[in-house]
């Protein structure tokens, strides 16, 4: 129990420097990958990164103590500015997917999308982890590793949503202002 309370005391006082330093990133940072990479390529960049990040995450139970806490700060501050990078250019292309007019109507739809997802999505990780747990002595995949590649095949997806025949980019005449 001590173990558990000092090492949320360490969570605890790592989160200001993350969110500080993730303020940095997406206000000054991101800046400059857009402006080298573009959105498209920021995206599909950011995506295969978080599915070798999320990969790490099972074997890191082999770390104990300050080799765990660094592996597992890194990782998620890896993670979320990876995150950072792809949502922010999956809102830049679908801002630029639509005409002026229509933009209101493109985000209300992502946005009640979005919405419908978080809805149901603990539903889902609920029935995950639920069965992850009755499934911890499975030879071939146990529980925990199979909730970490269904969380790999959804990021995958999102990386496969970035090429065509589902990402059209408007070629340079009919580009929408």
């Amino acid at each position: 129990m001590v173990v558990l309370a000092s090492h949320l005391k360490i969570s605890v006082e790592f989160l200001p420097w993350q969110g500080a330093s993730l303020l940095v990133y997406q206000l000054i940072i991101y800046h400059w990958v857009h402006k080298f990479l573009g959105p498209v390529i920021s995206s599909r960049v950011a995506s295969a990164l978080s599915i070798l990040i999320v990969s790490t995450y099972p074997f890191m139970t082999y770390l104990s103590g300050a080799k765990l806490s660094f592996a597992l700060y890194s990782a998620a501050m890896m993670r979320s500015v990876v995150a950072i990078t792809a949502s922010t250019g999956i809102s830049l292309l679908q801002n630029h997917a639509v005409r002026q007019d229509q933009r209101g109507t493109a985000n209300g739809i992502s946005t009640t999308a979005m919405s419908f997802f978080k809805a149901i999505a603990p539903i889902g990780a609920g029935y995950l982890f639920s069965w992850a747990q009755k499934h911890q002595d499975s030879t071939f995949f146990p529980g925990d590793q199979m909730v970490f590649l269904v969380l790999n095949l959804v990021q995958l997806l999102g990386l496969m949503f970035t090429f065509e025949p589902f990402l059209v980019l408007p070629t340079v005449g009919e580009e929408c202002s």
